[in-house]
């Protein structure tokens, strides 16, 4: 049920490394932004959450502060989390953290237990007793279509902004799971650092942000407008010998390029897990294949790399952005710790 005896409702929060995503039970995924805060320095009061701080990356002055809370899949800053949630809990629901039930924080494989704990004390010291921790990859498959609750070996990647997270899960839970910190953050980084070397040009991470959603692609044709013409990017940005503002043109063939280069060390973490699951759950790929999630895989010419790879059926989930958010739409159901059969 969505609402409890006591008027209160469950919520599911995928607390990722570029994007926040909240799911409230009886309305849906409610919040779609940047996992990014504005503080002000002087009295420590947010200034902004989401896509209105996001807007606000290398453009403020000393007395404001832009925070990521999260790098590379680790909790850098955890009184941040706290304040983003308190801030956008009070934005989402009438009687804010205070409405919450059941709160769910869906978190990469990779934290510790330390962080785990603090943020289980987090959640109780926001009010909601029933809070509980789940792992990105175990909610990304849900949410991308598998039934995760049988005796079956089902391979999932997620591709996020701060880790790519590979896992194999089984009867309900995650068997084994590896990740890198090769993903969409890692990937902004590089083209930064080719449009410095080979066009001696400095962008921000918002730009190279839209040149990989532009130009990005693995395999296949490159992408083309409409008229089939190779896409390019036109790079604003500051010039490395004059210290202007200068723009540069930048082609898909070079963003290949990179992207290439990137996913061999995503491409060497999916081996390194294969190589050590159990046989018979190595077996079920045959059949089931493999899911790909996240926002890397809206990268043109993923599925095809990977099944050049594995040499099994790859699948992209329908949402892949949402699949760790849509997720906890099930896994706020369950009640018991153990569990075997469909939900």
């Amino acid at each position: 049920m969505a609402e409890k005896d006591n008027g209160k409702i469950n919520v599911g929060v995928d607390l990722g490394t570029s994007n926040l995503l909240i799911y409230i039970e009886g309305r849906g995924v409610v919040f779609k932004e940047p996992s990014i805060i504005a503080i002000d320095k002087a009295t420590q009061k947010v200034v902004a959450v989401g896509n209105d701080a996001a807007e606000l990356v290398g453009k403020v002055h000393d007395k404001v502060e832009v925070i990521k809370p999260l790098s590379g899949g680790v909790i850098s800053d955890i009184e941040m989390i706290r304040e983003i949630l308190e801030f956008t809990f009070d934005k989402l629901l009438p009687g804010g953290v205070q409405s919450i039930h059941k709160l769910l924080l869906c978190m990469p494989s990779e934290i510790t237990a330390t962080e785990k704990e603090a943020l289980i004390k987090l959640g109780n010291e926001l009010g909601v007793q029933r809070t509980k921790i789940e792992e990105e990859i175990k909610a990304s498959a849900i949410g991308g279509g598998i039934n995760i609750y049988t005796p079956c070996g089902n391979l999932v990647i997620d591709i996020g902004g701060g880790t790519t997270n590979i896992g194999v899960i089984s009867l309900g839970d995650v068997v084994l799971s590896k990740s890198t910190k090769v993903a969409g953050d890692f990937f902004d980084k590089q083209i930064m650092h080719h449009l410095k070397e080979k066009h001696k040009l400095e962008i921000g991470l918002q730009t190279a942000e839209k040149i990989k959603v532009k130009l990005a692609s693995l395999v296949g044709d490159l992408p083309c407008d409409e008229e089939e013409n190779v896409l390019t990017y036109n790079a604003m940005g500051r010039d490395l010998i004059s210290g202007l503002p200068r723009m540069a043109v930048v082609g898909a063939k070079e963003i290949r390029k990179i992207m290439l280069e990137c996913f061999e060390s995503i491409k060497s973490t999916l081996i390194s897990t294969l190589e050590i699951m159990p046989p018979e759950l190595s077996g079920d790929l045959v059949d089931n294949g493999i899911t790909i999630t996240g926002g890397g895989a809206l990268i043109k010419g993923v599925k095809e790399y990977f099944e050049e790879i594995v040499k099994v059926n790859v699948k992209i989930a329908s949402s892949p952005i949402n699949a760790v958010v849509d997720g906890t739409k099930s896994l706020l159901k369950i009640e018991k710790e153990h569990y075997y059969g469909d939900y």
